[in-house]
C-alpha cells in the first residue's frame, strides 16, 4: 500500500460535504458525546486529588518542625517522573546530567536510553501491580534516598511525582524541586493520567483544589516553570523567590533547504484530548479545498489514535494524512517538513515545537501556555487564537504559497530554538539553580564540593 509520505499519485475525487455535515459527522462521535461515567469519573479524581495534596501538605510542614542538619554534598540528585517517548526524556534528563552533578538517579517504571551519569533504579512490576505505580516509586524513592544519599530530590508534574519528590526530600533532610512541565493545569492533576484534560466536565477549575496545591507548591525549595505565564502565575499567588524558568533542551538538527521538504504540515506529540488533533485533521482538510495534494504526518501514539485515524477515514483524507505513530527518527521528518502545526488546549512549552523550530520547520500554533515565549508572532512563526481552524488553515497557507516567507521564518526559528533551548544553555540554568539551592540547605559550598567528585 502506498504511502502519502512518498508517493501522492493516488488521490480520488470526492464530492466535499458541507460544513454542516462534517461538524454532525464529528459531533457524533464517541469521544465527544457527553458521558455521566467521565463525570463521575472527574469528580471522583477532584476528591482524590485533594485528599493527596491535604495530605502532602500537612506532612511538608510537620517535616519542617525539625530543622534540617548540614550534610556534605553527594554531587547526586534524584529525580521521578514519566517520560512517555525518548525524545522528552532525552530533552530533559541530558541537560540535567550535564549540569555538574556527579550522578543523576532516575525512578522511574523501565529503563530508558543509557546515559553518561544516568543511573536507573526501576520498582519491580509486582510491587506496581500491588500498590500501584505512584505508592510504589514513592517508597522506592526512599530506598534509593538511603542507598546514595542525594542531594536534592526532583519530580515532574505536581502529582503524583512532585508530591512523592517533596515527601521524599522532609523525610530524608533534604531540598525538592518541582518541575512544572504543563503549565498551571498540571494543579489540576494531569500527572496522574487518568483523564486528559481534566477540568472538560466543569466550567471553572476547583478554587479550593488550586489553593490546596499553591499551599503544597510553596514547600518546595524550587520551582521549575517552562515560561513567563506559568511563572506569572505563581507570582500571582505569592510563589516568587524559588522559581526559575528552565526549558527542556534541543539539538542541533539536520536542517534541509525550503525546497527539499516533501511533506506540508506535520504534527508531533501524543494523540490525547488535551492536543486536539481533530483540530489538525480539520486543517488539513481546509487545506486540501485549495491543494489537493497536501500532504500531511502525525507523529505520536495514544488514547486518540483509533478515533482520529477514523475522523481522517471520514473526511476522505486517508491518501493525504499519514500516521506515523511513535518513531525513533522525529529530527529527521522534521527536516523533511515545512511547517509544524500544534492545536493543543494547554502546554508548557513544547519540546516537540522547539525541535521543529531547531530543524527549521515554521511553527503555526495555538497561542496557549509557553509557546510564545519562543514563537515570536509574525517573526519565526504564527501564534493563533485557539480553536480557530479558518485561522489556523491561513496563516499555514501563507507558508506553504510563499517560499520566500517561509525561508524567511525559517531562520528565525533555527536561531530562536538554540538560544532559548540549546542544551548547552539548559545546562548551564540547571547548574546554577541546583548550586544554589544545595549549597543554601546543606550549608556547604556545592560548586567545590561537586568540582571534587567530577
Amino acid at each position: 500500500m502506498s504511502s502519502p509520505i512518498s508517493d501522492t499519485s493516488a488521490f480520488r475525487d470526492v464530492v466535499e460535504p458541507t460544513d454542516t455535515e462534517r461538524e454532525e459527522e464529528y459531533v457524533d462521535k464517541p469521544i465527544l458525546k457527553v458521558d455521566i461515567r467521565i463525570i463521575i469519573k472527574k469528580a471522583a479524581i477532584y476528591i482524590l486529588l485533594t485528599g493527596v495534596y491535604s495530605f502532602t501538605y500537612l506532612a511538608a510542614v510537620l517535616g519542617s518542625i525539625l530543622p534540617r542538619r548540614s550534610w556534605k554534598p553527594t554531587g547526586r540528585i534524584l529525580v521521578t517522573g514519566t517520560f512517555h517517548n525518548p525524545g522528552w526524556y532525552m530533552s530533559h534528563v541530558i541537560p540535567l546530567s550535564r549540569s555538574g552533578v556527579k550522578e543523576v538517579i532516575l525512578v522511574i517504571d523501565e529503563p530508558q536510553l543509557p546515559l553518561e551519569r544516568v543511573r536507573f533504579v526501576c520498582p519491580p512490576r509486582w510491587a506496581s501491580k500491588f500498590l500501584g505505580r505512584a505508592v510504589t516509586k514513592a517508597i522506592w524513592m526512599i530506598i534509593a534516598g538511603l542507598r546514595y544519599r542525594p542531594d536534592l530530590y526532583m519530580g515532574y508534574h505536581l502529582t503524583p511525582g512532585a508530591c512523592s519528590a517533596l515527601l521524599a526530600g522532609k523525610i530524608m533532610g533534604r531540598p525538592s524541586c518541582y518541575q512544572m512541565t504543563g503549565g498551571p493545569v498540571e494543579l489540576m492533576g494531569s500527572g496522574f493520567n487518568a483523564i486528559a484534560s481534566i477540568d472538560k466536565a466543569f466550567e471553572k477549575p476547583c478554587k479550593i483544589l488550586v489553593r490546596i496545591a499553591v499551599c503544597v507548591i510553596k514547600q518546595f525549595d524550587l520551582v521549575v516553570v517552562r515560561g513567563s505565564r506559568a511563572k506569572q502565575f505563581l507570582a500571582a499567588h505569592n510563589i516568587k523567590g524559588s522559581v526559575a524558568i528552565i526549558t527542556g533542551s534541543v539539538s542541533r538538527y539536520q536542517q534541509l533547504p525550503q525546497n527539499d521538504r516533501e511533506i506540508h504540515l506535520i504534527f508531533v506529540g501524543r494523540l490525547s484530548p488535551i492536543k486536539q488533533v481533530h483540530q489538525f485533521i480539520e486543517i488539513v482538510d481546509a487545506i486540501k479545498r485549495i491543494m489537493p495534494n497536501v500532504r500531511a504526518a502525525i507523529v505520536g501514539d495514544g488514547p486518540s489514535m483509533v478515533d482520529m485515524k477514523v475522523y481522517a477515514g471520514q473526511l476522505d483524507l486517508a491518501d493525504n494524512i499519514e500516521f506515523l505513530g511513535k518513531r525513533q527518527d522525529v529530527p529527521a521528518l522534521l527536516a523533511r517538513s515545512k511547517v509544524f502545526v500544534l492545536t493543543s488546549k494547554s502546554e508548557g512549552l513544547s519540546i516537540a515545537m522547539a525541535e521543529a523550530m531547531a530543524a527549521g520547520t515554521v511553527p503555526v500554533v495555538a497561542d496557549v501556555g509557553e509557546l510564545g515565549d519562543l514563537v515570536a508572532d509574525g517573526v519565526n512563526g504564527y501564534l493563533v487564537k485557539p480553536n480557530h481552524i479558518d485561522e489556523y488553515t491561513k496563516k499555514v497557507l501563507f507558508l506553504l504559497q510563499d517560499h520566500a516567507l517561509r525561508t524567511q521564518y525559517y531562520h528565525k526559528a533555527i536561531e530562536a530554538a538554540g538560544r532559548h533551548c540549546d542544551i548547552e544553555v539548559i545546562s548551564k540554568k540547571w547548574q546554577q539553580h541546583l548550586r544554589g539551592v544545595v549549597s543554601e540547605a546543606s550549608g556547604v559550598n556545592t560548586q567545590k564540593a561537586m568540582n571534587r567528585k567530577l
